[in-house]
């Protein structure tokens, strides 16, 4: 404004004229004039320029922004596409997926979309081909990795889940993401050496349960290299899974039956140190696997050293009727499982005691009622499972009913029971139920 004030003082000033000759013709005009006219002229053509540009430009623009509305409408129908997904409404799912892949293409959510529809119509090709695009795509890979070990899981493809542990090596991704769905597979295919492999490439916490997972996938692979006799494979991933959980009773169970033919000396070492430390029922099988080869009362002494520890227990004196039932001393088992049942009832040792009386004492009326005892107990299940609860007598890395992994644990019957002195269980007072 300063400027313009400034020129037109100037002007008025210092007047003059200006003469224009053009083909013969003479213009004369004032500066001051001249400069209007000029100013003005730019301005017109200013003004032509732009209607000129607009008319010219009107139906790019208009495809733009016709472009730009159904650009944002595709977003909203990804959107709602995806939210749908979750609740399961497959005809939202369609009509969005429809909307929005005319503007899109591999855009993360997008393909998130066409994946819930194809499983929506049991297309496991179509999958199958949208899980390995996802593969491509960073933010995805967890998602698309968890997708193909389910589609792996499906099939029964062995090759499918070996390749995608593999490519889930050092991945930027939890573990307990793809857990229940590796574990799933490998207990419906026993295929445990490429979990096993898998497990050690990664820097899991160092927490008990991952340590515990790895002891029972070591367990898992040992288990079946021993039904292939592979003896020397199985006691290399026995002695990995013994080195986190020593004293666990399939463990034991498993180095009795590896090593039945070594040292005798160092086995009743080591069983006597595992009763000592973990009490089970079991210590029963590790006996007779590891000395199968010894005659009934053999296996009674080398027992009877072995339970030399904790007089005052429930399975020590019901294993010690059963093997010296097995050895023919019928007073010695009888007197030794009457003693388990002054600490707790028992099916086994009803059993027994019925047998014995049966058999051997000739005695018709107790023998009548240790077999009604036996068939009114229940059976002392050793282990439960902690997600479906369901029970069972041996235990394994994963339950056989609901195929969870790791959640086999002691039953709350499986105490070795000592004696309570306000519950005294007498053989007068069990007979005395019937």
């Amino acid at each position: 404004m300063a400027l313009v004030s400034t020129v037109a003082m100037w002007l008025s000033r210092y007047d003059g004229k200006i003469i224009i000759e053009w083909f013969g013709w003479e213009i004369k005009s004032t500066p001051a004039f001249f400069l209007l006219v000029l100013s003005s002229l730019i301005f017109f053509l200013y003004l032509i320029f732009n209607l000129i540009s607009y008319v010219i430009n009107y139906p790019k623009n208009t495809l733009r922004k016709i472009k730009k509305i159904r650009l944002n409408s595709a977003k909203e129908a990804l959107q709602s596409g995806i939210i749908a997904s979750y609740y399961g409404n497959e005809k939202e799912v369609t009509n969005s997926l429809n909307k929005s892949k005319k503007y899109f293409r591999n855009n993360p959510l997008l393909l998130l979309l066409e994946l819930q529809s194809s499983i929506f119509q049991n297309n496991d090709k179509s999958s199958f081909l949208i899980l390995t695009k996802m593969l491509e795509i960073e933010i995805l890979k967890p998602i698309a990795i968890k997708g193909l070990i389910s589609y792996a899981i499906k099939k029964k493809d062995t090759q499918l889940f070996k390749n995608i542990l593999n490519k889930s090596v050092n991945k930027k991704f939890n573990f307990s993401w793809i857990k229940q769905e590796v574990f799933k597979f490998s207990i419906e295919n026993n295929y445990w050496k490429v979990l096993a492999d898998f497990l050690e490439t990664q820097n899991l916490p160092n927490k008990k349960e991952n340590k515990l997972i790895l002891s029972s996938v070591y367990f898992q692979v040992a288990l079946n290299y021993y039904d292939k006799d592979n003896y020397i494979k199985s006691k290399e991933f026995l002695s990995k899974a013994l080195r986190i959980k020593k004293f666990f009773p399939p463990y034991i169970e498993l180095h009795c039956q590896l090593e039945k033919d070594k040292n005798k000396r160092e086995l009743v070492k080591t069983l006597k140190s595992y009763w000592i430390k973990n009490p089970n029922p079991n210590i029963e099988n590790c006996v007779n696997f590891a000395f199968a080869k010894e005659d009934s009362i053999s296996k009674l002494k080398i027992l009877t050293n072995i339970l030399s520890k904790y007089n005052d227990t429930y399975y020590k004196y019901l294993i010690l009727g059963k093997f010296k039932y097995d050895a023919k001393l019928w007073g010695a088992s009888k007197t030794a499982l009457k003693k388990s049942l002054s600490y707790r009832p028992s099916k086994e040792a009803y059993y027994y005691l019925y047998k014995i009386d049966e058999s051997v004492t000739k005695d018709t009326i107790s023998s009548m009622r240790w077999y009604k005892l036996y068939k009114s107990s229940e059976e002392n299940h050793h282990w439960n499972c902690t997600v479906c609860g369901k029970s069972s007598l041996k235990w394994n890395s994963f339950c056989r009913y609901c195929k969870n992994f790791n959640c086999i644990k002691p039953a709350s019957n499986n105490i070795n029971i000592k004696k309570n002195k306000n519950e005294i269980f007498t053989e007068k007072n069990l007979l005395n139920k019937f």
